[in-house]
């Protein structure tokens, strides 16, 4: 999925689940070194992968995303809930996605609860 798309698609996913415009967006660029696993829990968040990448596993409470694994039928770019990402590389991997935080949540990230 391209930035362009995303942000086109996340106004209508936003509305189709009840949001409306009452969200932010913030755009998350993370960096993991070689054989990296890292853990975001992103519960009443999403997470839109913009920018595929081989080698690298994203795993989430809604799909899988990896393009090294033949027996998956459908690569998920929509991420939710608990989020395992696993660089397989000897190498640097750099993955970048849209966060997208509904405004009346119960948290903002980094556990900081919201005024209402």
């Amino acid at each position: 999925m391209t930035i362009d798309l995303a942000l086109e698609y996340i106004p209508s996913r936003m509305n189709e689940l009840g949001y409306g415009r009452n969200y932010y967006i913030r755009f998350r660029h993370l960096v993991l070194q070689a054989d990296e696993r890292l853990e975001i829990n992103a519960y009443n968040q999403f997470y839109i992968l913009v920018e595929e990448t081989d080698n690298v596993l994203i795993s989430s409470d809604t799909g899988i995303f990896d393009l090294t694994e033949e027996a998956i039928n459908e690569q998920t770019y929509e991420h939710q809930g608990n989020i395992q990402i696993v660089n397989y590389s000897k190498r640097i991997a750099q993955l970048r996605f849209i966060q997208v935080i509904p405004k009346h949540g119960p948290k903002l990230p980094g556990g900081i609860k919201q005024n209402m």
